[in-house]
C-alpha cells in the first residue's frame, strides 16, 4: 500500500552539520572489537565518500563486480536463501543481489584475509539531524506537544491509525500536518507505554536516524530493556537482516558463550556493546539456533519484537530511522530485562526505572477508564482495553510485594522510614539514580546512608573549594556546583551540575534499592533512611482502578 510509505525528506541529516561515525573493521567483527572513531561528514560528503567506496571496492574485486551485474540481469527462481526466508517473486532482483553482496560480506568477516574498513553514521539523533519523515513546518512545531491518545466511548483510541496521512484523506495533501507511520508520532499511540517516560530519550522515545554505505553493521543485539523497535529505510540501498525470535535467545546466548569464549570472559556485557558479529549460518547449523534472515528495500518496515536478537548490514549508501516502542504484551520481557541487568552476566545500568513506567502507566490508563466510563450506560471496552489493564494490574501485583516485603524487612532491621513528597498524583520527580550494587533504578523507594551522604559531600565540597582557590575561581561557585542539589537535572546543559561533577557527586552520594538496602557500608542500620517515593496504598487504589 502506497499510504504505507512516508515521503523521504532529503534534507535529514542537515546541510552542512557535521556528525561522527563509527570506523568499522569488517574482518574482524567477529573479534569483539570496540569501534573506533570514524571521521566527520555532513549529509553530502557521506554519500560521496561512500559511493566512492563502492565503486573502489567493485574495481578492486572484479569477479564481485561481476556476479553483482549478472545478478542485476537475471532473477532467479522462487526458493530460499538458506536461512529460512523465502525469496519475495516481485522483489527478485533485489534478493538476486542481496545474495551476491551477503556472500561477500561474509567472506571478508569469516576468512580475515583482507582488511576492510568502513565508516558508519549511526544514532544521530533526529531532533538534532532532522527526521526522515517528511513534515510540514506547522507539524514540525507541534509534534512534541499534540495528544491524540484519549480513549472514546467505544473503547477505541480516537487517534488514526491508518496508512493514511493525519488530519486528511491523502497523504500527499500539504496541509497534513504529518504522516501516520511517522516515528515522531510513534510516542503518543495509546498502547504505547513509553509515552509516560516521555519524549525526549533519543533512541528510545525520539528516533535515530542512520547512514550506512557497503558493509557497515549492525552488529548482535537486543534492543534496551528488551523493547520492541521499528525501522523504516527511507532511500537508498537495501539491508541485509538477521532475526532470532526471544524462544531461541537462551540458546543464542549460550552458543556466543561456545564461540567466543574470551571475549565474554574479559567482556560479560559484550552482547550489550553492539560490536560482536557471529555467522548466523554457525549458529543455525553447529548450535541449533533458530536465525531468520530478509532483505529490506527502500520504503519497507522492519519490526524487531520483546528480546529478539537481529544484526544486519547495509548493501551501499542508505538512510535509515528506528525507533523503539512497548506494549502491553511487551511489560513481563521489560521486567525480565530489568532483572538481567541486576543479577546477570551481563549486569549494566538500566535506562528508566521499569516499576515507575508501569506505575505512572496504569495511573494513566486508569483516569481514562475513569473518564470514559459516563453516561448512563457505561462504556463498552474494546478487547486490546481489556488485555492492557489486565496486563498493568498484573504488574502491579509484582511491584507491590516486592515493595511489601522490602519494606517490612529493612523497617524490621531498624532502618527509618520517610516519605517523599510527590506531585500530587503520586509520582515523585527526581533524578532516576541507579542502585550502586545492582544497578537498577529503585525509583519507588530507596536506601541511602545518611552518614556516607554527610562525609563524603564535606570531603567533596572541600576538595572543589581547594582545587577553586588553586585556580583563583569563586569559592563559593565550586561548593554549588560540586552539590548540586539532590533533585538537579541530570541531562546535560539542563541548568544542574556538569556531567563530571555530577559522576562525583553520584560515588559520592550511593544509593541503593530494597533488595541491596544493607550494602555499602558498616554503619548502623539507624544511620540508613528509607525514602518512600510512592505510597503502598496509593499504588493499591490505583490496581484497582483498572478492575
Amino acid at each position: 500500500m502506497s499510504g504505507w510509505k512516508p515521503a523521504f525528506d532529503e534534507t535529514a541529516g542537515g546541510d552542512g552539520v557535521p556528525f561522527e561515525t563509527k570506523a568499522q573493521q569488517i574482518n574482524r567483527l567477529q573479534e569483539g572489537l570496540h569501534f573506533a572513531d570514524g571521521a566527520r561528514y555532513d549529509r553530502d560528503s557521506y554519500k560521496k565518500m561512500a559511493d566512492a567506496f563502492a565503486e573502489a571496492y567493485r574495481e578492486k574485486h572484479p569477479e564481485f563486480a561481476a556476479r553483482l551485474s549478472a545478478a542485476k540481469r537475471q532473477a532467479p527462481a522462487s526458493g530460499t536463501t538458506g536461512l529460512e526466508m523465502p525469496t519475495r517473486d516481485a522483489d527478485a532482483d533485489i534478493e538476486a543481489e542481496a545474495r551476491v553482496v551477503q556472500e561477500e560480506f561474509w567472506r571478508i568477516v569469516e576468512t580475515d584475509v583482507e582488511s576492510v574498513r568502513v565508516e558508519y553514521g549511526s544514532d544521530l539523533d533526529a531532533d538534532v539531524y532532522g527526521t526522515g519523515f517528511l513534515a510540514t513546518p506547522a507539524a514540525r512545531s507541534t509534534r512534541s506537544t499534540r495528544s491524540r491518545d484519549d480513549i472514546g466511548d467505544d473503547g477505541a483510541a480516537t487517534r488514526q491509525q491508518s496508512g493514511e496521512g493525519v488530519g486528511g484523506d491523502d497523504p500527499e495533501d500539504p496541509e497534513i500536518s504529518h504522516h501516520a507511520w511517522d516515528f515522531n508520532e510513534l510516542i503518543h499511540h495509546p498502547s504505547n507505554l513509553l509515552r509516560v517516560v516521555g519524549s525526549d530519550v533519543p533512541g528510545l522515545t525520539r528516533p535515530w536516524l542512520y547512514f550506512g554505505m557497503l558493509f557497515s553493521a549492525f552488529c548482535w543485539h537486543v534492543e534496551d530493556h528488551y523493547l520492541g523497535s521499528v525501522n523504516y529505510l527511507h532511500a537508498g540501498a537495501p539491508k541485509t537482516w538477521y532475526g532470532i525470535p526471544s524462544t531461541s535467545a537462551d540458546a543464542f546466548e549460550d552458543a556466543v558463550r561456545v564461540m567466543v569464549p574470551g571475549l565474554l570472559d574479559a567482556a560479560p556485557d559484550l552482547l550489550h556493546r553492539l560490536v560482536t558479529l557471529v555467522p548466523p549460518a554457525a549458529l543455525r547449523d553447529g548450535h541449533g539456533v533458530e536465525v531468520f534472515q530478509a532483505t529490506q528495500a527502500p520504503g519497507e518496515f522492519v519490526v524487531t519484537w520483546p528480546r529478539a536478537y537481529h544484526a544486519g548490514f547495509s548493501h551501499g549508501h542508505n538512510v535509515g530511522e528506528a525507533v523503539n516502542f512497548g506494549t502491553a504484551e511487551w511489560v513481563a520481557a521489560g521486567r525480565s530485562a530489568v532483572e538481567g541487568y541486576a543479577r546477570g552476566v551481563g549486569k549494566r545500568d538500566a535506562v528508566f526505572s521499569h516499576d515507575r513506567m508501569v506505575v505512572d502507566t496504569a495511573r494513566d490508563f486508569a483516569r481514562r477508564l475513569r473518564e470514559s466510563a459516563t453516561g448512563s450506560g457505561g462504556v463498552v471496552f474494546a478487547p486490546w482495553i481489556r488485555a492492557v489493564a489486565n496486563t498493568l494490574r498484573d504488574e502491579l501485583a509484582v511491584i507491590l510485594r516486592e515493595q511489601e516485603e522490602g519494606q517490612k524487612m529493612l523497617q524490621m532491621r531498624g532502618v527509618r522510614v520517610e516519605r517523599v513528597e510527590g506531585d500530587g498524583g503520586g509520582a515523585v520527580v527526581d533524578d532516576e539514580v541507579c542502585c550502586a550494587s545492582c544497578k537498577s533504578m529503585p525509583h519507588l523507594a530507596t536506601v541511602r546512608c545518611v552518614r556516607c551522604w554527610s562525609e563524603n559531600e564535606k570531603l567533596e565540597v572541600q576538595k572543589a573549594i581547594a582545587r577553586a582557590r588553586a585556580e583563583g575561581k569563586s569559592v563559593a561557585g565550586a561548593a554549588f556546583a560540586m552539590l548540586g542539589g539532590r533533585n538537579a537535572p541530570r541531562a546535560p546543559g539542563a541548568g544542574g551540575p556538569s556531567d563530571r561533577y555530577r559522576a562525583r557527586r553520584d560515588r559520592a552520594r550511593p544509593v541503593y534499592c530494597l533488595r541491596h538496602g544493607m550494602e555499602g557500608c558498616a554503619h548502623a542500620p539507624a544511620c540508613r533512611v528509607l525514602e518512600v517515593k510512592q505510597d503502598i496504598d496509593a499504588i493499591k487504589a490505583v490496581m484497582e482502578g483498572l478492575r
